[in-house]
């Protein structure tokens, strides 16, 4: 039986990592009513004609075609040895995502489709760590398409024989050296590197995959997508799947030719401008929402410069320069990883967790001043141990106008032990008096186009990401 999260914080079961983790996703809740997805489309791009064909001609989440053309296109860039350098740092176009849709969702063929448009060397699926290592060695730099993954990552967690299957992803991201003794000899991988794409049952994610897990930097690693079905594109609509007839492949065709017909660069450079935009981006975001603790954040946002060098290609750029439009599209991407983590962890009672937090503030606000542990005990029934209540200190909003030690009365704040100095500043409609909302999440100031200039989505339910 899986703990909720109420329970590992409850028995002290997060450790310092995890904990930031679940800081920052509490952190990054934005209102419902201003958020469903960012606009992640240039126009006319082959991401967009892909997009386009799915929405026409199928029932499937749009998020499937979307995140796998961007994943093939990261494997195209990783196997012909594209670099991207920030800053006088080196990264590798190699993403990690986690993507969950529900069952039936349409998957391998969409997988099966986009491969016929964009051939890119394929990692096979592969279950144990032996073989994993083995793979790769024949496999390096290549698309790793991962069905089922939420029972893989459990594998990985529970089961022995691939017990090292984890460090070996760890060195893997991390671009250090592999090697592996079997009864045919050594084998060793030098700079081994993977795009991976793990696709999963949403609905049964959470049940397989344990919240300790989910706040755990290697989870962190993986940017979460959630892909849902749309209302408007009921399944009766579609009898017969007609994506993969030869007059809607051609469209996509000409787009990946024109794509591979691009001279491709060694190493990309980030501009000083592009520097800037995402500099400016980074600490307006961070400004609104500077309860996000800053590794948690920079992890996610760091993803934006390997989608940058995707949308430069993307784009039909042929220069070695990444601008500040290559920046601006990625960085919605990023978002989109963050608010789609956040989703995810309510499935692990975080709008539990939530709750307890603003039934503390509105205790908070009836008692006027910062409540010691004792106090919150005693005054909220959820809160019913040290370690539930010095979490909840940490995480809720102070009252207008108060230090991080008002009123503070437990034992440590006596004894002369100063706090942490962080607070959250996340939002909830219930919250009770003496509450007052921050500012809605607004539109990243990031690189080209703005929302003014932003073309309309172009498939229903997609919203920008306003003020």
């Amino acid at each position: 039986m899986q703990l909720s999260l109420l329970d590992l914080i409850g028995e002290r079961r997060l450790g310092a990592e995890q904990t930031e983790a679940l800081r920052g996703l509490l952190a990054a809740k934005t209102p419902s009513t201003t958020w469903r997805g960012l606009t992640i489309m240039p126009p006319g791009s082959l991401l967009d004609r892909a997009v386009s064909l799915f929405e026409r001609t199928t029932d499937f989440p749009l998020e499937l075609p979307a995140f796998m053309v961007l994943h093939f296109m990261a494997a195209y860039l990783l196997d012909r040895g594209v670099e991207i350098e920030v800053a006088g740092t080196r990264l590798k176009p190699d993403l990690w995502s986690t993507l969950l849709a529900p069952s039936g969702a349409g998957k391998t063929k969409t997988a099966s489709m986009l491969a016929r448009v964009m051939p890119v060397r394929l990692f096979p699926e592969t279950t144990t760590s032996a073989r994993f290592i083995e793979e790769l060695a024949a496999h390096n730099r290549g698309l790793w398409l991962q069905d089922e993954w939420g029972q893989f990552l459990r594998r990985i967690e529970t089961q022995s024989y691939a017990e090292e299957m984890r460090e070996y992803l760890l060195r893997a991201h991390d671009g250090k050296p592999l090697a592996r003794r079997t009864a045919k000899g050594s084998i060793e991988v030098e700079e081994p590197a993977l795009v991976i794409l793990g696709t999963t049952v949403f609905e049964t994610f959470t049940t397989i995959v344990s919240a300790e897990s989910m706040l755990d930097g290697f989870m962190q690693r993986f940017g979460i997508v959630i892909g849902e079905a749309d209302p408007a594109r009921p399944p009766h609509r579609f009898p017969i799947y007609r994506v993969e007839e030869a007059g809607n492949l051609a469209p996509l065709q000409a787009a990946w030719e024109n794509i591979a017909a691009l001279p491709l660069h060694p190493l990309y450079t980030v501009t000083p401008e592009a520097e800037a935009e995402f500099e400016a981006g980074f600490r307006h975001h961070f400004e609104q929402h500077h309860s996000i603790p800053a590794s948690f954040f920079r992890r996610v946002m760091w993803r934006v410069f390997k989608y940058a060098a995707i949308y430069h290609v993307l784009l039909g750029k042929g220069d070695a320069r990444i601008d500040a439009e290559d920046v601006g599209w990625a960085m919605r991407v990023a978002v989109l990883h963050l608010s789609d983590a956040r989703r995810l962890l309510d499935g692990y009672n975080l709008s539990k967790l939530e709750a307890v937090i603003v039934k503390a503030e509105v205790f908070q606000a009836k008692i006027g001043h910062r409540p010691s542990k004792r106090e919150l005990i005693s005054g909220v029934r959820d809160i019913q141990n040290n370690a539930m209540a010095e979490f909840v200190l940490e995480v809720m909003t102070p009252l207008p106008g108060a230090n991080d030690n008002t009123g503070l009365a437990d034992d440590k704040a006596a004894a002369g032990v100063p706090t942490n100095g962080w607070s959250g500043r996340w939002l909830s409609p219930r919250a009770g008096p003496g509450w007052k909302p921050g500012p809605p999440l607004p539109w990243l100031r990031i690189g080209w186009p703005g929302p003014s200039t932003i073309p309309a989505p172009t498939w229903t339910g997609l919203a920008m990401a306003t003020s």
